[in-house]
């Protein structure tokens, strides 16, 4: 005989000063590090996690949760978070009744599988019992600590951009717009951090491009009308004396500028590959997303799955194109979401968690719709199993079949019109904000709906081209569905979001087994022998 156990740990406040509490639902000891866990928790946290599997939303996991804890003597001090997201860290296991001495017997930690783990906050309170708002990892939740302008002059800009938010350039961006840190020398800054560095007939040079009303200078010392050449690197930008029609660079640790030899008419943008701060240069997306997490965002390269990879090379069975870049041009604040939104959004890739906080990559990709129907497969979930199950809808932009898979790439970071074009500017694409690939269907559907317009991080055509293809086969079909399947906690271990599932019950079109992907996860404390998955099929 068994019964299922919970517990974990709450653990906020100031590195220096952090407090951890312990809980669990009706007591628990470990027996190796000699913790106790008190009888806090009511039951088993509430919690719905769901992945957004639109093509324009974003592109994390996203989770709303609640826990009750009763209000047992300094329990509402031990979790009032107070103005802190708390980190918390949740368990569950079996216990085995003993006869011969009459009690439930504890399973060992280590035997205890995560349940989930992720941030804790809003602590509100009644008369017997208290409640946590469960969410995702805090630190991508919280505006990232960017360097900002000290308002000094020179690299720390004029007194307008006292506390304003530095530039920050990930891999390669078109045509942004630098930030002018001194009007009067003509300096501006394009990036926090260094720039790649190219070999140009034995030459080492800042990949950097100036353009001007969308002409482009030259890396020769001889360049178009109207454009800037390119004069040298410098160490330090604020004393340099850059020839006319020339500009100069100084790129390192505190980031990348550029100086005019004069005083422009139209426009200043940039196209550059921007460097992470340590100088790591990589162009893939899933490797932007893995240093961004890092270096940028500041989670533990511990806490990134071991086997992070593009979900896209695996679907394919090789490397497939995804070079990608982003920038950011410091007008506002933003968080470690948000990051990740900006290089990830309209790529079908998402950032999830496991149960234990693990931060992985996963992708909407069509491998599901490959599986063999097995009933005694390991991914199989059998009708005898199945507790209850209902058919969802879609989400609204998917609600309807697609006419075509459509993905853009090469975004134009600044559009110019009117005045701001230089009448020598050489390329049209100044004007728009994107370009698109687009796949068309062999049987589209007698009502024309277009995939969302998404502005990717992509930069090649090739890279839209996955993605495109991936969008027409899953999407152009009328035959998509998304189901709530609940099946007995137990299978908990089985799956995760991102995990492929064969599915088998008695709805039509599953009795006879359908492949489908896990998108999302829900139990409830009231239910506690019971997880219900969401399977798009």
């Amino acid at each position: 005989m068994q019964q299922r156990c919970f517990l974990g740990s709450l653990a906020f406040g100031p590195v220096a000063s952090r407090t951890t509490t312990y809980l669990s639902d009706t007591g628990f000891v470990d027996t190796v590090a000699h913790i106790p866990y008190p009888p806090y928790l009511s039951a088993c946290p509430d919690m719905d996690r769901e992945l957004d599997i639109t093509i324009s939303g974003a592109g994390l996991t996203q989770t709303f949760g609640q826990m009750t804890v009763n209000l047992e003597p300094d329990v509402a001090t031990s979790c009032d978070v107070k103005n802190y997201t708390a980190d918390i860290a949740l368990h569950t296991g079996l216990r085995t009744y003993d006869p011969g001495r009459g009690w439930w017997q504890d399973p060992a930690l280590s035997d205890c599988v995560p349940l989930f783990a992720g941030g804790a906050s809003a602590w509100r309170t009644g008369d017997t019992q208290g409640t946590l708002t469960l969410s995702g990892p805090a630190a991508l939740s919280r505006s990232l600590p960017l360097k900002t302008y000290a308002g000094t002059g020179g690299v720390e800009g004029g007194t307008t951009l006292t506390g304003k938010a530095r530039p920050k350039l990930r891999g390669y961006a078109y045509n942004i717009t630098p930030v002018c840190v001194d009007s009067v020398n003509q300096i501006y800054q394009i990036s926090d951090a260094p720039v790649q560095i190219v070999n140009v007939s034995g030459t080492p040079i800042p990949n950097i491009t100036v353009m001007e009303g969308g002409v482009p200078g030259a890396w020769s010392s001889s360049s178009t009308a109207g454009s800037w050449s390119y004069g040298g690197m410098v160490s330090d930008i604020t004393t340099a004396d850059p020839a006319a029609g020339h500009y100069v660079v100084e790129t390192g640790q505190r980031g990348t500028f550029f100086r005019l030899g004069g005083t422009p008419v139209y426009t200043i943008t940039a196209s550059a590959t921007g460097l992470f701060p340590d100088g790591t240069h990589v162009s893939r997306l899933h490797d932007l997303v893995h240093q961004a997490l890092v270096q940028d965002i500041g989670i533990l390269a511990a806490s990134i799955a071991s086997d992070w990879a593009d979900p896209f090379d695996a679907a394919a069975g090789k490397a497939v194109a995804s070079d990608a870049g982003a920038y950011w041009d410091g007008s506002s604040s933003y968080t470690g979401a948000d990051m990740v939104t900006a290089l990830l959004q309209g790529t079908l890739r998402k950032l999830t968690y496991d149960r234990d906080g693990t931060l992985r990559l996963i992708g909407i990709t069509p491998t599901f719709l490959t599986l063999v129907p097995n009933l005694w497969g390991k991914l199989a979930v059998r009708p005898e199993e199945v507790i209850e199950i209902r058919q969802t809808d879609l989400p609204s932009e998917l609600a309807l079949p697609l006419t075509c898979g459509r993905c853009t790439y090469a975004r134009n970071y600044t559009v110019l019109t009117g005045s701001n074009v230089s009448p020598s500017a050489i390329s049209a694409t100044i004007s728009t904000e994107r370009s698109a690939v687009t796949v068309g269907t062999d049987s589209p559907t007698l009502e024309v709906v277009s995939p969302p317009d998404v502005l990717t991080a992509f930069q090649t055509a090739a890279a839209a081209q996955v993605v495109a293809d991936v969008i027409n086969r899953l999407w152009t079909y009328p035959d998509r569905r998304l189901f709530y399947v609940t099946v007995p906690f137990a299978r908990i271990s089985d799956y995760r979001i991102g995990s492929e599932m064969m599915l088998f019950a008695n709805v039509d079109g599953l009795r006879d087994g359908v492949g489908g992907l896990v998108v999302g996860e829900s139990y409830r404390g009231s239910s506690p022998d019971e997880i219900t998955f969401t399977v798009l099929v």
